[in-house]
């Protein structure tokens, strides 16, 4: 009797063990995923955008509030000096941040290759972008927006389908769902969502979540009255547009009135309304 009860005992205490084991392996493969996952999240954050690649000057708007900036400029190795550079922009960015009192502006980096200087900086904030740019910048809501005096005086278009149809501020304002960058600046610029309306006047290309400025373009939209003709501000002879000159792309691009070039000036005297979701 008392062997079978010693016997009873020790299978209970080898299931306890099994259990314990089990639990502990869960238990062990629950961090594992969590790990894994922050990893991946990790692996997005800091990859999904390589911002050293871009080929024109470029501000990011990070959902998160923080803007990123990436400054294209030729670069003779032979005139001028790398490491200098390397040094005042360091330098630069030392001062600002020593005279605000605070790490608000940092350099994610530095590439010099191929006749070109890359220099891409990440601003903790709007308002740390427009102070060390001297560029004019807002982000918020549509509603923030108008509560900041911004009037949204332009001329619109409607993105829909591939394609720019004339639209009106009040497509948009009397709505709470929009976001809205506002610039002045002759720059691209990529939004963290989908452009649905943009000003047409200064702006010469426009994909799903960026828009390229250019001072002295205007952005051709198709009026929604007419099926096929074009409004009289149309390059060409008689001042229409036909649809082979409308580039698609791989999707990406959405239209496309003329080749990429850099503005002559990084100022403009035109705010950009980029009203995206």
């Amino acid at each position: 009797m008392k062997k079978h009860a010693t016997k009873k005992r020790r299978k209970i205490s080898k299931a306890k063990q099994q259990r314990q084991k089990l639990r502990a392996t869960g238990g062990l493969a629950i961090i594992l995923l969590i790990l894994l996952i922050a990893l991946v999240v990790f692996f997005f954050d800091s990859c999904g955008t390589n911002y050293a690649e871009a080929e024109t000057n470029t501000v990011y708007v990070l959902e998160n509030g923080k803007v990123i900036s990436t400054d294209v400029e030729a670069f003779d190795e032979k005139t001028y000096d790398k490491d200098k550079l390397q040094s005042y922009v360091k330098d630069s960015i030392n001062t600002y941040n020593a005279e605000i009192g605070k790490n608000s502006l940092k350099e994610k980096s530095l590439k010099i290759e191929d006749g070109k200087a890359v220099l891409v900086l990440e601003y903790a904030d709007v308002d740390t972008y427009e102070a060390v740019n001297a560029v004019e910048l807002f982000v918020g809501t549509v509603k923030e927006a108008q509560a900041a005096g911004y009037k949204f005086d332009a001329s619109y278009a409607k993105l829909t389908d591939g394609k720019a149809i004339s639209a009106t501020a009040e497509d948009f304002t009397k709505s709470d769902d929009y976001k809205v960058v506002i610039i002045k600046s002759n720059t691209k610029v990529v939004v963290p969502g989908e452009i649905c309306f943009i000003s047409t006047q200064n702006v010469a290309k426009v994909g799903e979540d960026y828009v390229l400025i250019k001072d002295g373009s205007q952005l051709l939209v198709e009026e929604v009255v007419e099926n096929t003709e074009f409004g009289a501000d149309a390059e060409g002879s008689d001042g229409s547009i036909s649809e082979d000159e409308l580039v698609s792309g791989d999707g990406n691009i959405i239209f496309d009135f003329g080749e990429e070039k850099e503005s002559g000036s990084q100022y403009s005297e035109v705010l950009t309304y980029i009203i995206y979701k």
